[in-house]
């Protein structure tokens, strides 16, 4: 009773922060474990790399906006995605503080790979005294998180396409419809591009193919969500 006690409690503080006028970052400056840093890099690097985010990708006064939706995404899967057995399998202890761990990561990653840090868009000295942080210790975690995506950054992307393979892909109105079966990938640049479902049995379809622009990447759990509804009947 006392552990579900304390999850309601972990989500009503997520909500919290998800409507502060200071959100996202409330979320990506809070301050969290240095192990669970270590553990969502890597999940943070491979959405960087599905996404195509990288240097000239996005321009600097859009990099706010995409940190944002980006985190909130992340936040929506957390508070949404009721499979908690899955999601402890898949984090473990890190699981309960995912929105704040997994965003810090997720937001500093988007930077590094677009060659910004933190200070660059916002003004970090501002939120950490509204926030009540200290701010030396906001600029450790920065560099601390650089420093492992410098060293972990092509393990993560060489496990990317062994990790998407088989995981459950869902409509946007929680339907499965299949599973991944392969990957697609751009000439020239080896970005994955899309991803080839395999039906489930009894579908009219077989196999079918779709755009990385129609999914929405869940590393909260194992799923693969898409952005609309309407793929199964394709």
């Amino acid at each position: 009773m006392w552990w579900k006690k304390s999850k309601k409690e972990e989500k009503e503080k997520v909500i919290a922060y998800l409507r502060s006028r200071l959100f996202p970052w409330n979320l990506i400056l809070e301050e969290v474990e240095e192990d669970a840093i270590k553990h969502f890099i890597p999940y943070a690097i491979q959405m960087c790399e599905a996404k195509g985010i990288e240097k000239r990708s996005v321009g600097q006064g859009e990099v706010k906006e995409v940190i944002t939706k980006e985190v909130k995404d992340a936040v929506n899967d957390y508070l949404f995605d009721p499979r908690d057995k899955e999601i402890v399998k898949m984090h473990g202890e890190f699981a309960s503080i995912y929105p704040f761990a997994f965003s810090q990561c997720l937001a500093y990653t988007i930077l590094y790979r677009l060659g910004l840090e933190m200070g660059d868009i916002v003004d970090v000295k501002a939120i950490s005294e509204l926030l009540g942080l200290d701010i030396n210790e906001i600029k450790r975690r920065e560099f601390l998180i650089q420093d492992l995506i410098s060293r972990r950054g092509n393990k993560a992307v060489k496990v990317f396409g062994k990790s998407i393979l088989d995981k459950k892909v869902i409509t946007a109105e929680g339907d499965c419809i299949g599973s991944v079966g392969d990957l697609i990938f751009a000439e020239g640049t080896g970005q994955v591009e899309g991803l080839i479902v395999n039906h489930q049995k009894g579908s009219e379809l077989v196999k079918s193919r779709i755009s990385m622009n129609d999914v929405r990447l869940n590393m909260y759990s194992k799923n693969i969500v898409l952005k609309y509804s309407n793929y199964a009947k394709k």
